[in-house]
């Protein structure tokens, strides 16, 4: 019977030596099967010793590559959000209106501009000229002044639409930042992905041609060598549906950094700090809190629920939005109210006639607030009417953030646990029952189905496993974008 050491997850450091000892090479399979093509004397335990041969150093290989999201390191992450903060056309357009928001606060406090007015009064038409003594050309300057306050009011309303701006840019540029993280999580699961079933379609290619030997001998059926191609070929079409959801997935990236949609990305992979906080690199070193069903994985390293809660209520940007809008629509309602204050119009002429004294006239205008039924009182009521729609608006997404923040962090959670079952009870058991029906195959006690299916269900955990690993970190990004700072060091 072979024996081997199962690998089991341990410290980044032990992952080289791990992938050495079981990970096989192509050449060497594919010499091994033409010495066996060319000996049909070939016997059982021959050929069982290559099966399981090939199937342990898959069990080693899977266990080493469960462990590269460990130890990776993703520096092309932050090059890749920085350069979409730079390229990224929502945040330039979001930038632009933060730009144009400010340049609005001056013209919102400014007066009027004042009037020129040149005209000549009672000139005659019987005989035009300007002898007459009636005849008086005139000039003069009029200014409108706003009652005080008015002014000051329409300033501060422009300035706190200015903040409600930047944060409304904020938003978009965390919403872009969790977008390019998000993609780039799932560029990186479509690789680990793609390594898992190329590795996998590699071990099942190299059984078709001893197991069609072994069947030409009489050792086996046809139906094990069906079975292996159809397995291949299963294989083969995910990996071309991985291979067609990487392109859509990179199209999806390039896009938010302003480039072309197949400019390549270097080799994503999950960061340290988040592969960390996901699980540990050793079963041993996880611990649940009960024994009882659903119970959640010990020593989390995420913050309470209460503080991320509290944090996110202070930082953000869209309920600092949400204020500022408030702010901006208190002075506006408050601009409204004192319109039924009089503006006062102020002109100055000044008249010259012939043959007699010149003239100076002051006046000053007051409009009488005939229509205040219809005009102040209802954009008094308009303005009112929208502050409360503001208020209202702005309880309603302090709700929707605390549950989003309790959401998030309860899927988290969910996935910490997940993941730690699959590295604590999950892949190894699927390993040694992979490692038990191959040693039974190589017996005689165990049949080519069974090892087939034991291979198939281990590539279904290793998927699922990074698949969990993928969703952990596009939640974490989500729930970094609401808090406004990492969640996890």
């Amino acid at each position: 019977m072979l024996a081997c050491a199962m690998p089991t997850p341990g410290p980044a450091g032990n992952m080289q030596q791990t992938r050495r000892a079981f990970a096989p090479t192509a050449g060497p399979r594919r010499d091994f099967s033409r010495r066996f093509f060319s000996r049909h004397s070939t016997t059982r335990h021959a050929t069982a010793g290559f099966l399981s041969g090939a199937l342990i150093a898959a069990i080693g290989s899977s266990a080493a590559f469960a462990q590269t999201v460990a130890q990776a390191v993703a520096p092309p992450l932050d090059s890749l959000v920085a350069a979409a903060g730079a390229r990224n056309p929502a945040i330039r357009a979001a930038n632009a209106r933060t730009d144009a928001a400010a340049a609005r606060i001056g013209p919102a406090g400014a007066r009027p501009d004042p009037m020129l007015m040149a005209g000549v009064q009672n000139f005659p038409v019987s005989e035009p000229g300007f002898s007459d003594f009636m005849t008086m050309k005139m000039i003069g300057v009029s200014q409108t002044i706003p009652f005080p306050g008015k002014l000051s009011r329409r300033t501060e309303a422009a300035v706190q639409e200015v903040e409600a701006s930047r944060a409304s840019a904020d938003v978009v540029r965390r919403a872009v930042e969790r977008d390019v993280r998000s993609a780039y999580y799932d560029l990186a699961f479509t690789s680990r992905a793609l390594d898992v079933v190329t590795r996998t379609q590699g071990i099942l290619a190299g059984m078709i041609p001893v197991t069609e030997a072994r069947y030409s001998a009489g050792g086996g059926t046809q139906a094990d060598v069906l079975r292996l191609r159809v397995e291949t070929a299963r294989l083969a079409s995910e990996g071309a549906a991985l291979v067609e959801e990487r392109r859509a997935v990179l199209a999806r990236l390039n896009a938010l950094l302003d480039r072309p949609a197949e400019t390549p990305v270097d080799d994503a992979s999950i960061p340290q700090r988040i592969a960390r906080a996901a699980v540990a690199d050793s079963g041993r070193q996880i611990t649940f809190a009960s024994a009882a069903l659903g119970a959640r994985v010990m020593g989390s390293p995420l913050p309470p629920l209460d503080s991320l809660t509290a944090l996110a209520l202070r930082t953000n940007p869209s309920l600092r939005e949400h204020e500022a809008m408030i702010a901006a629509q208190a002075a506006r309602a408050e601009s409204a109210r004192r319109e039924y204050l009089p503006d006062f119009d102020i002109s100055l002429q000044y008249g010259q006639r012939n043959g007699l004294s010149d003239m100076v006239t002051a006046i000053v205008s007051v409009p009488i607030p005939l229509q205040k039924r219809r005009k102040q009182n209802a954009e008094t009521a308009a303005s009112k009417a929208e502050l409360g729609a503001l208020e209202a608006g702005h309880v309603n997404a302090v709700n929707e953030l605390r549950a989003d923040i309790a959401r998030l962090h309860g899927a988290l959670e969910r996935d910490r646990t997940q993941l730690a079952l699959y590295v604590k009870a999950v892949l190894p058991q699927a390993r040694a029952a992979l490692a038990s029906a191959s040693a039974g195959y190589q017996t005689g006690r165990g049949d080519f189905t069974s090892l087939i299916d034991t291979q198939a269900t281990l590539f279904n955990h290793e998927t699922e496993y990074y698949r969990t690993l993928t969703d952990f970190a596009k939640t974490l990004a989500e729930l970094e974008q609401q808090v406004g700072t990492e969640v996890v060091k």
